[in-house]
């Protein structure tokens, strides 16, 4: 951009190009690097999912179980 396109911008936009300034900078890695990266993340992301999967089917079965408790209740 260019001086006269900077000084046309909006409060807003100033904002968020000052925000996303540093991403621009920054360099996405390359090959294998990034082949490394990608397996990196999965490795950690795998066994998180593995308990948030757990903790939510335990969640909702006790939701249903307390539903059913509950509407058992309410019919007598």
């Amino acid at each position: 951009m260019t001086d006269e396109d900077a000084e046309q911008l909006t409060p807003a936009e100033e904002r968020v190009r000052a925000l996303l300034h540093p991403f621009s900078e920054e360099q996405a890695p390359h090959g294998p690097e990034l082949t490394k990266s990608i397996a990196h993340t999965a490795r950690w992301q795998r066994p998180l999912r593995r308990v948030l999967v757990a903790f939510g089917t335990a969640g909702a079965a006790l939701g249903g179980g307390f539903g059913t408790l509950v509407r058992g209740r309410r019919d007598r």
